[in-house]
């Protein structure tokens, strides 16, 4: 295993989801977060597609392979997606994405028990600091009545269902080591997943989207796909413990661009600076033992 390449193809990922995450919060405003979820998937099917014809071996697929990465497909990224997006839209991108960042002890959590994975002492040591983190980032300051708590059960299904997800990402590419044909299955697979579930989403919440939101989500779409692909090829070259936490240190990148570009519609308060550097602070523990 190539575990600098691994950590380099990690910290792009989590870059570009710090960009993707601005450019779909600017998106919503023009139409919904299905929409959202709807075209970043459309528009990444193609980009893999080709990229699977040029650079991929299909005849060495396993069906072993082929059937966890379709597993992985049915919850993500589609279904994650979505309930990112509702996140988003509900409580923000400075509050949704420092709580997503859960999802690497998680996924640890399951890569012991599933994949063996042996992490070191640190990994425990940062969880005192992501539950710390969490409980800063549920603090509601005073005349700050935009958004509930309930509405955080979207970032947290989103991570629970990443840490599966994720590990089984791993699990398949140990199996078949090609992460584009592994990221087309899921991708392909996550579409028709989506369109199923618009019977089941408010109408107000289904198809709705004017010119700027197609132009906006064409934009975060584009930069999910970098994101996506760089961090399902990072799964390829190290294990979950050390690819996740370096992919979720996003949170610190995303407040830094709220701050710039989200001034009139983030409100970035104390409790979120101090919540994401102690999630923060976390990630780092790990990678960094890890490195």
């Amino acid at each position: 295993m190539d575990h600098h390449l691994a950590i380099a193809l990690s910290l792009t990922a989590s870059v570009s989801f710090a960009f993707f995450s601005i450019v779909a919060r600017k998106a919503l405003g023009a139409t919904t977060p299905y929409v959202g979820a709807v075209i970043g998937l459309a528009i990444g099917i193609p980009i893999l597609g080709g990229l699977s014809l040029v650079y991929s071996d299909w005849s060495g697929l396993t069906y072993e392979a082929a059937l966890w990465f379709f597993v992985g497909g049915i919850f993500a990224p589609g279904f994650s997606r979505l309930l990112l997006f509702m996140g988003y839209r509900t409580i923000g991108v400075g509050r949704t994405m420092p709580l997503v960042t859960i999802t690497p002890f998680l996924a640890t959590l399951v890569a012991i028990a599933w994949l063996g994975e042996h992490p070191n002492l640190a990994v425990w040591v940062a969880i005192f600091f992501v539950t710390g983190g969490c409980l800063f980032l549920t603090v509601k300051p005073e005349g700050d009545s935009d958004w509930r708590r309930i509405h955080m059960i979207y970032p947290f299904l989103h991570a629970f269902m990443m840490a599966f997800v994720n590990t089984s990402r791993r699990y398949g590419l140990l199996l078949y080591g090609d992460f584009i044909i592994g990221a087309l299955i899921a991708n392909a697979v996550s579409l028709p997943t989506l369109l199923l579930l618009a019977p089941a989403l408010p109408k107000a919440e289904r198809f709705r989207m004017d010119m700027r939101g197609l132009v906006w989500f064409t934009v975060a779409g584009l930069i999910n796909m970098v994101a996506y692909i760089a961090f399902f090829a990072a799964f390829q070259y190290g294990e979950v413990f050390i690819v996740m936490p370096l992919s979720y240190t996003a949170p610190l990148f995303s407040l830094l661009l709220a701050r710039v570009w989200l001034r009139e519609e983030e409100k970035l308060t104390w409790q979120k600076w101090a919540g994401s550097a102690l999630l923060f602070i976390g990630t780092a523990i790990i990678a960094l033992a890890s490195a």
